[in-house]
């Protein structure tokens, strides 16, 4: 009798754990397939964000879409949607070097070592731009050259409703080797290119001052995209500036 009790009871002890290990296995399996559904729903609201970004940002960029009015939507064909709403398209204007929004108080400061150039185009739709900018080079006194582009522009572009992407007319050019400059920026219909070439053999600083206002410097873009019960949020910047040379 002993050693049937015993063997009954080694019996459910061995029953007992294989269950327990199915059930073990089965909520493991289980899990696992919860988790890779879920990473497969986050990437379809993922890749619906990107798309968002790379549909706005062409508008905006390529097109010159008014970023305050830039708003778009639409549905992937895997059934993720996404969206940029008025608004989410804005200008970036903090200083590269501190972070700071870029004020008549607190200008930019631009270091270019021997042969460096520097660019900043002013042609963001949508923007609000100080009515003047002074130049000035504060760094020492290496040779310089100073050569702003500006032209009139025509047509205009919504995200949504599309038409005629912006084109410059009636340009000129303006060559300076003396600073400061004050340049007067006009109405929205103008665009603006500003160009700085150190043609020294030594470091030089130079100085962007906004009469008033901010001085916009690029363009942030964010963007949704949904799958499900899924969201993913994007973020990129466009800046319009950039240093050339070595």
């Amino acid at each position: 009798m002993n050693n049937q009790a015993l063997s009954l009871i080694l019996t459910l002890l061995i029953i007992g754990s294989i269950l327990t290990g199915t059930v073990l296995v089965g909520d493991t399996i289980i899990r696992h397939s919860r988790t890779v559904k879920g990473t497969e729903v986050s990437e379809i609201a993922y890749f619906a964000a990107e798309t968002a970004l790379e549909k706005a940002s062409y508008h905006v960029v390529k097109n010159y879409a008014d970023i305050s009015t830039c708003a778009l939507s639409g549905t992937l064909s895997n059934g993720g949607s996404y969206s940029i709403t008025a608004g989410q398209a804005a200008i970036h204007d903090t200083d590269p070097n501190d972070g700071n929004t870029i004020t008549n108080a607190d200008p930019w400061d631009v270091t270019l070592s021997a042969d460096q150039s520097f660019q900043l185009d002013l042609d963001i739709d949508g923007a609000t731009y100080p009515t003047s900018l002074l130049i000035e080079r504060v760094g020492g006194s290496e040779p310089s050259d100073l050569i702003i582009y500006s032209c009139t522009t025509t047509g205009s572009f919504d995200c949504t409703t599309g038409g005629t992407p912006r084109e410059c007319s009636n340009g000129s050019q303006e060559f300076n080797v003396s600073f400061s400059y004050n340049l007067t920026i006009s109405a929205s219909t103008t665009y603006y290119k500003i160009r700085i070439n150190n043609n020294g053999s030594a470091n030089e600083t130079y100085r962007l001052t906004p009469g008033n206002n901010t001085l916009p410097i690029g363009i942030d873009i964010s963007a949704t995209g949904t799958y499900s019960d899924y969201e993913r949020k994007l973020k990129t910047n466009f800046p319009k500036w950039q240093i050339f040379g070595s």
